[in-house]
């Protein structure tokens, strides 16, 4: 039964391109002013349910009046589907990207009204084979760059929308973080224990492929202050049904290919040198902020104690511009398991955690990313 739900939750992943936040100050005659991020709305990815035959969809909350729309890809688009298995997201400039997964697919839609300006067939652009199945996405320098199951990191200029480069990485490519010149990719090898890190250098787009001690089924990479953390996950040795799990689903430091436990971690959000945990969400759940600022190697953990908790956690999001969390969650169905098959919900928590909203969503919630801006304000404000 745990592994049936491992290999549904292999498209539950959270991922979210952070802006990073500048001031100025003019000593002299002009007005100071300090700049701040905001969020106008919060998106909802849902995966939906392949083997029910539910396609995947997009869940919109407007964070001023707090209105939902469900299928909101849906309903700005004359009801068309978003696709199956959509499994992470982001806002790049103008545009808003879905990754999709099963349909081979990037969305771009448009950011005010979601209509949809172009699908980007990741098998068209780079062959069915290295396309397949794109998973995770981030953005920068003009290009939105993913993975694929195909074991390749990709680059895609955002204006014309054409494959600047490619590379392979690792077995089964995850979720990726970038930092400088370099992009840090996570190489899941689909749970099998053989996981590896593959670092691409942006000048040549060539890949070096590292087995770190410690880590086996990478999920999501995270840097800190040029310090890289991974979200490493159990594996399995030999077939279902009689597979075992090994290891553990902890967040590791990496440095000079090894790697050590920061804290036992299923899910995990990064804002401001801080951690935002679940762990066993299968069993009974924990949730922790883990501060990394003071000590960057280890870490300072600390319980994180929510005023109301979810019923099956999917995944956790911290908003870059409030602060607040965001927990995804299963209902509960017939004889006391999560519902794969039925809509979702996401409750809202500042990050003490007081519980301050519950949104729900559509099947299978796996993640969230925010519609975000810039502010001036002045420093007398």
């Amino acid at each position: 039964m745990k592994m049936k739900k491992y290999l549904v939750r292999m498209a539950a992943l959270i991922a979210c391109a952070p802006l990073f936040l500048t001031s100025c100050d003019d000593s002299n005659d002009g007005p100071s002013y300090r700049y701040e991020v905001y969020s106008d709305d919060a998106f909802i990815v849902n995966s939906g349910n392949m083997p029910s035959h539910i396609d995947g969809s997009l869940t919109a909350i407007h964070l001023a009046n707090g209105a939902v729309q469900q299928k909101a890809f849906a309903m700005a688009n004359d009801g068309q589907s978003l696709g199956s298995v959509p499994n992470d997201g982001l806002v790049y400039g103008d545009k808003v990207y879905v990754v999709v997964d099963q349909s081979n697919a990037i969305m771009v839609l448009n950011r005010k009204t979601l209509k949809l300006i172009k699908k980007i067939s990741t098998t068209d652009l780079m062959g069915a084979q290295e396309g397949a199945e794109p998973r995770h996405i981030i953005a920068g320098n003009g290009h939105v760059f993913f993975t694929t199951y195909g074991g390749y990191l990709a680059a895609v200029d955002t204006v014309n929308y054409a494959l600047t480069a490619k590379t392979k990485v690792g077995s089964y490519p995850e979720g990726l973080a970038g930092y400088g010149n370099t992009i840090i990719v996570a190489n899941s090898d689909y749970a099998r224990g053989n996981g590896t890190i593959s670092v691409v250098d942006l000048n040549t787009f060539r890949a070096d492929t590292r087995t770190i001690q410690g880590i086996h089924n990478p999920q999501k990479v995270f840097i800190v202050d040029g310090n890289v953390y991974v979200l490493d996950w159990s594996y399995y040795e030999g077939e279902w049904p009689n597979s075992v799990e090994k290891g553990e689903s902890a967040l590791r430091y990496v440095t000079n290919m090894t790697s050590s436990k920061v804290a036992d971690a299923y899910y995990a959000s990064l804002l401001d040198g801080k951690f935002y945990i679940i762990s066993d969400p299968y069993g009974t759940p924990a949730y922790s902020v883990c501060d990394v600022t003071a000590n960057a190697i280890n870490g300072v953990t600390t319980p994180l104690h929510l005023s109301e908790g979810v019923y099956s956690p999917a995944g956790i999001e911290v908003d870059p511009g409030t602060g607040n969390l965001y927990v995804l969650s299963y209902n509960a169905g017939d004889g006391g398991y999560a519902d794969y098959s039925a809509d979702g919900y996401v409750q809202v928590y500042s990050a003490a955690g007081a519980k301050l909203n519950k949104y729900n969503t559509g099947v299978g919630p796996c993640a969230v990313f925010f519609n975000m801006g810039v502010k001036a304000v002045p420093y007398n404000n």
